[in-house]
């Protein structure tokens, strides 16, 4: 009878644990959700010709990011990636990240006029957008032999 008992208890901690870590993991995802949508405004008001996708975009943006990133700003931003990146052809997410002060995703694209870009976002506690970083990459290629 003691075996039966054991069995009960071990199966309840396994199931009690398991719906723990689910739990836990339903908040990250909640939050992921909501700053990838971020981005993707973020995104789709940098591919328009105006600035009529910043108001959406801006939405997303903390208080410090909307003071230095106003319409002319944003307005001045889009034309510099343009000119230096070029056309986005596509954008994967690559990667996020949790920590103290605030989370951090990371996304591979590419463009017309650079093959590899690492684009970064920084949000804070409350899940507004506070920085973003576009980094081209080198491609090194394969020597033939």
């Amino acid at each position: 009878m003691t075996y039966m008992k054991k069995l009960v208890m071990l199966v309840t901690v396994v199931l009690t644990v398991a719906m723990a870590a689910v739990c836990f993991a339903a908040g990250d995802g909640n939050d992921l959700n909501k700053q990838q949508k971020i981005v993707d405004k973020f995104v789709a008001a940098l591919t328009v010709a105006d600035d009529s996708g910043y108001a959406g975009a801006a939405a997303g943006f903390s208080p410090e990011l909307k003071q230095k990133m106003d319409v002319k700003a944003f307005a001045a931003l889009q034309k510099q990636v343009k000119d230096t990146l070029g056309t986005m052809k596509e954008m994967k997410f690559v990667a996020y990240e949790r920590f103290d002060q605030g989370d951090r995703l990371t996304y591979l694209g590419s463009y017309s006029k650079q093959q590899l870009v690492r684009v970064i976002y920084g949000f804070n506690k409350e899940g507004k957008l506070t920085e973003f970083i576009f980094a081209p990459v080198e491609v090194q290629k394969q020597e033939q032999k």
